[in-house]
């Protein structure tokens, strides 16, 4: 697509010129270059220059603030681009809609001060930001210059981002330093896409504060007199993979679609004259979403410059002591609740859940954990991602996953369970960012069908920051595969509220939502800062469980003054690794309960029997050919693979032994037969 300034004429000759061979300088490029030296990068590449004119196809406003803040440019220009395609105005204007939003809530979600240091080099010419209008080759450019006639063109396959420039991710960069001829050539090609190709991104100052834009104030219809000339990508250029921004364009596309196609029904020859009229019916205009379309809340981190933004918003990390007593004290109260009115092992629930809290506090910080283990090749299982409760019915899961995010974020989000599919879940997984994304009621079938294989899948996700998922389900006989019991935090109770006193939960109900009314949010905050404090940018901590719920249990005992409970101690991951099969083993010794023994397979239709290193069970099938024994459940290093099969089980005595803690024998009959 082009606008005003590529004619008719200018197409004619393009295409005369393809048909006779002739070189016009466009398409795929060969650069004939030199090998000198390699070295690690550094962000001096960008020092001692004054102009930085800048193409990239994804960009992080931390990156940006970073060159305006850490750099004393002059002249920033920075056009972004798309990694979709592009093909007529309907997919134009929700990528500079997408775009243009982004860049305003990034900016204003940044400190006070640093925002306004921002916007003061915009309002002064110093920075400028444009936004794609045209399928552009996936070039990422940077162009610096100095008054002393000094320039460095840098080229390679690096965005404008932190992660692309962490040195965790493979990526080349190629510089020519005070190369008149690289200059000349790249300084060409950026001016030709910014001045055919790209629209300025206006910031006024009465509007900047609104991130959410009318596709009317997109920069594309800004101009009085525009024509576009749609140049759709071949079929070949389009990309196969959807980026977060990707499906939030497609989303915002399928939404204004029908109202644009309605504006402009003469669109046939790829001409498109906006006239006021069409400018008019646009404005008119209005996303009217679904509940799903209309979430765009994320939780971001930026731990280098100590900043976080909520949803757009700029989220304080900033604490009072006060504030932090109030939260710790609701917190002890609504961990009591489980002692005055709950049924079973009350000890355990409080301490699983107080596990749970750990790691739900500490999710925002797993992905930087598993982008680390996965590029220093170390255990990225050690940091689930995922997180599963169930049990009773009763045994307040809905109500603790409820109260932890109120004291985290100040309120509560459940996303809806019909959005727990494959697809749903990979769009959460890029557009949450840090937010934690909870389920609630998620039955074994959905379960199957989509959690199993993002759970297994251990490859990062196309984006710097994605959250951790927090699912709740009620209890079934089985359990979970293994493959999915080690690659999460699993907590199962059977520690229940009793289900015929009514009156006992409508009034622990009404205490717990006035609880939640008090909740600050400043222990959550506190926890942010001091967990910050504690980690390491390129190194793994020891044991992150150790340290969540360490610095969790030091922060309240410090507010309220007191030793904390018993629940609310330091625990390591080994603690919890060791626990989270106690089900499993539970279910196994019953199994393997001497009464069950026999010398003979022949004997009896259910039992298990010794035979040298090996432990065989075998079971009678039911009339659907199901054993009662769920054999998924068990760690598989424990089962001889090759020596099962049918109804029997043969399993590894020695590993099994190690496992339950016991020794495996034989029933011994004392009396003789008369």
């Amino acid at each position: 697509m082009t606008v005003n300034g590529l004619f008719e004429e200018s197409d004619e000759l393009h295409k005369t010129q393809t048909e006779l061979g002739l070189d016009d300088g466009s398409g795929l490029r060969v650069v004939s270059a030199k090998f000198l030296t390699e070295q690690k990068f550094n962000w001096d590449l960008f020092r001692g220059y004054d102009t930085l004119r800048v193409l990239t196809y994804s960009a992080s406003i931390s990156a940006i603030v970073r060159m305006l803040d850490d750099y004393s440019f002059k002249s920033f220009e920075c056009i972004f681009g798309y990694e979709g395609a592009l093909r007529d105005i309907k997919d134009i204007l929700a990528f500079q809609k997408v775009a243009v939003g982004d860049t305003r809530a990034a900016i204003m979600g940044l400190k006070d001060e640093r925002h306004i240091h921002v916007l003061e080099k915009v309002f002064a010419g110093l920075a400028s930001f444009r936004v794609l209008r045209k399928h552009i080759a996936h070039a990422k450019l940077y162009l610096l210059s100095n008054p002393d006639g000094g320039t460095r063109v840098v080229i390679g396959s690096a965005n404008l981002s932190e992660r692309a420039f962490s040195g965790k991710q493979p990526e080349t960069l190629v510089k020519f330093d005070n190369d008149q001829d690289a200059w000349q050539h790249y300084n060409r090609m950026f001016d030709e896409i910014k001045n055919s190709a790209s629209d300025e991104i206006a910031l006024p100052k009465d509007r900047i504060s609104n991130a959410e834009i009318e596709i009317s104030e997109t920069p594309v219809l800004a101009d009085a007199s525009a024509t576009l000339v749609i140049e759709p990508p071949s079929t070949e250029e389009v990309q196969v993979t959807a980026p977060a921004q990707v499906v939030r364009v497609e989303k915002v596309v399928s939404v204004i679609g029908p109202g644009v196609s309605a504006a402009t029904p003469g669109n046939r020859n790829r001409r498109l004259q906006i006239t006021p009229e069409i400018k008019r019916a646009i404005s008119r205009i209005r996303l009217v979403k679904s509940a799903e379309e209309a979430d765009n809340r994320y939780f971001s981190i930026d731990r280098q410059n100590r900043s976080a933004l909520l949803s757009g918003q700029h989220f304080p990390l900033e604490w009072d002591h006060e504030s932090v007593r109030v939260d710790a004290t609701l917190l002890l109260d609504y961990f009591k609740n489980y002692e005055d009115a709950f049924e079973g092992n009350v000890a355990r629930l409080q301490h699983d859940y107080f596990t749970l809290m750990s790691w739900l506090y500490f999710s925002p910080f797993i992905c930087d954990m598993r982008s680390l283990a996965l590029f220093q090749d170390n255990d990225v299982i050690r940091y689930p991602s995922f997180a599963i409760i169930f049990g009773k019915s009763n045994c307040g899961k809905t109500s603790l996953v409820d109260t932890l995010m109120t004291s985290m974020f100040g309120y509560a989000h459940t996303v809806d369970k019909r959005s727990f599919t494959t697809s749903q879940l990979r769009g959460l997984q890029q557009g949450y960012k840090r937010f934690p994304v909870a389920f609630d009621d998620i039955g074994r079938s959905a379960f199957n069908s989509h959690g199993r294989d993002m759970i297994k899948d251990e490859l990062l996700p196309p984006v710097s920051e994605y959250p951790g998922f927090i699912l709740s389900m009620n209890a079934e006989p089985q359990s979970f595969p293994d493959e999915v019991v080690k690659r999460s935090m699993v907590v199962y109770t059977t520690t229940a509220l009793p289900p015929h006193n009514e009156e006992l939960r409508q009034r622990l109900q009404g205490r717990i939502q006035e609880m939640r009314r008090k909740l600050t949010g400043h222990l959550y905050r506190r926890y942010l800062t001091e967990i910050m404090d504690r980690l390491d940018e390129d190194r793994l901590p020891e044991d992150w469980l150790a340290l969540s719920s360490g610095v969790l249990s030091s922060i309240i005992s410090d507010a309220t003054g007191e030793s904390p409970p018993h629940w609310c101690q330091a625990v390591t991951w080994f603690e919890y690794a060791e626990k989270r099969y106690d089900r499993v083993k539970a279910r196994l010794d019953n199994l393997l309960r001497v009464s069950a023994h026999t010398k003979r397979e022949s004997d009896v239709p259910n039992g298990w029997m010794i035979e040298g290193d090996k432990i065989l069970v075998w079971e009678q099938r039911d009339a659907f050919g199901r054993r009662g024994f769920d054999w998924a459940d068990v760690p598989s290093t424990l089962i001889d693979e090759e020596a099962s099969g049918g109804s029997r089980t043969v399993l590894h005595r020695a590993s099994l032994e190690a496992f339950l803690g016991r020794q495996l024998r034989p029933l011994r009959r004392w009396w003789k037969l008369s």
